[in-house]
């Protein structure tokens, strides 16, 4: 595996800036339904909690998912990696496994060529949020 650092391509940075605006949108969203569910219910202390905490929990992972695009707009930061693994299933949101053991991802869909499970690729990614900013190449089998 190799991480190369590299520029993060302008039209990547925009819309990792829209992509993490919409999550702060959402976790700001469940911030106020929190706050609206402690305040505004009526119902057991229990209920009132159990609704806050819901709404701590979802807001707090799109506010942190949010700070890691926002900081990838910022810093401008990409890395190539080689040895990326694409995932049989994208369930859980992820796309390819570097060998180093973290996940990598589409901004929102795929925009390129559909990728071959278990096949190896080389990859750029947005260098915290884990963003692929460039098209996946298939390295050739060994």
């Amino acid at each position: 595996m190799s991480d190369r650092p590299l520029k993060l391509p302008a039209r990547f940075r925009l819309a990792l800036l829209g992509k993490g605006a919409l999550l702060a949108g959402l976790g700001a969203g469940f911030g106020w339904l929190g706050v609206e569910a402690w305040a505004k219910w009526h119902w057991h202390l229990l209920a009132r909690l159990s609704g806050v905490a819901l709404c701590a929990v979802a807001g707090g992972f799109l506010l942190w998912a949010a700070g890691l695009a926002l900081l990838d707009v910022l810093r401008g930061e990409a890395l190539v990696s080689t040895g990326a693994v694409a995932l049989k299933s994208r369930r859980a949101g992820y796309s390819l496994k570097l060998p180093s053991g973290r996940f990598v991802e589409y901004i929102l869909h795929n925009p390129w060529q559909r990728l071959t499970p278990g096949k190896t690729y080389t990859v750029t990614y947005g260098r915290h949020s884990g963003v692929l900013v460039a098209p996946p190449r298939e390295e050739p089998a060994s």
